[in-house]
């Protein structure tokens, strides 16, 4: 796989106990803060009746999706421990496998979601990271450090910044690069968050490791299933990932390179229905994981 290195120098609702600070700045131009993942402590309060099944909203989704990872900061020159390395491992095996298949169910003006899920390599920015208050400025790390952006391109920015007061882990995005859409996600520096540590008992990786993987599931799979607000979210606004945040049904799914990662299950309209998944924080038997 390809690394490149640079030298240098969401429609959710912004919940009231999230800091000042990641107040997004409110220009005609700032892409909104999608798929929020939420921290434990953060996490807004389940609200009850209307059924819970996600809609489809007229739009497109991603019948396909080309990754890259993109490492923001200059701490991740200095001290990157295993995450790179780790991330580039958790892509690499994510399409084909079970767990990208909980997607496959929903479809759009342009088709179904599919498996297929590429992965280009990362890129590492040595250069100072913005917080995630400006999606804007996630966007234009992207559109700076991406060459030749893929329509169906999903570019993750993990920062070297920790999550602080922060109320969430991770968002997802979108915006354009020129003339080319592109959907992209915001991380935060998870390393001994409590918050945002999924506990996973996997051998081999680092907390900071296991809580990035399981909040990219996260936002990968709700980028696939809702890429620009046209897609599939319930009628709280919450999409496939949001409804099963912070529910594991297995200590660990096995990707299609045999890699191992606790993650979280996706909201699955079909096995809600139909009685075959297992419960999110509400009880409704409806997330699966692929395991």
């Amino acid at each position: 796989m390809n690394k490149f290195v640079l030298s240098g120098s969401l429609l959710a609702l912004m919940a009231f106990n999230a800091s000042a600070q990641d107040a997004p700045k409110k220009t005609q131009n700032e892409p909104p803060k999608r798929g929020i993942h939420w921290a434990k402590g953060h996490v807004p309060a389940a609200r009850t009746g209307g059924n819970p099944d996600m809609t489809w909203h007229s739009g497109a989704i991603m019948t396909a999706a080309a990754t890259n990872a993109i490492f923001w900061g200059p701490g991740w020159g200095t001290s990157p421990g295993d995450k790179i390395s780790g991330m580039d491992k958790w892509y690499s095996g994510f399409g084909s496998s079970h767990y990208a298949g909980t997607s496959d169910e929903y479809t759009g003006t342009n088709g179904q979601v599919t498996s297929t899920v590429s992965y280009g390599g990362h890129f590492v920015d040595g250069t100072t990271a913005s917080g995630g208050s400006s999606t804007s400025a996630i966007l234009a790390e992207v559109c700076k450090v991406i060459p030749s952006p893929a329509a169906n391109g999903f570019y993750a920015v993990y920062t070297d910044i920790p999550r602080g007061n922060s109320g969430y882990c991770a968002y997802h995005s979108y915006g354009s690069c020129g003339s080319t859409p592109v959907q992209f996600a915001f991380f935060w520096k998870l390393d001994g968050d409590p918050g945002c540590d999924p506990q996973s008992t996997v051998s081999g990786e680092s907390q900071g490791l296991a809580a990035l993987a399981n909040v990219s599931g996260h936002e990968l799979s709700e980028a696939r299933t809702d890429p620009r607000n046209g897609g599939w979210y319930d009628h709280r606004g919450q999409e496939n990932g949001d409804k099963c945040a912070w529910t594991f049904n297995v200590p660990y799914v096995t990707f299609a390179n045999g890699s191992q990662w606790k993650i979280q299950g996706e909201w699955s309209n079909n096995a809600y229905n139909t009685g075959t998944g297992y419960p999110n924080s509400s009880g409704q038997m409806g997330c699966l994981d692929g395991h």
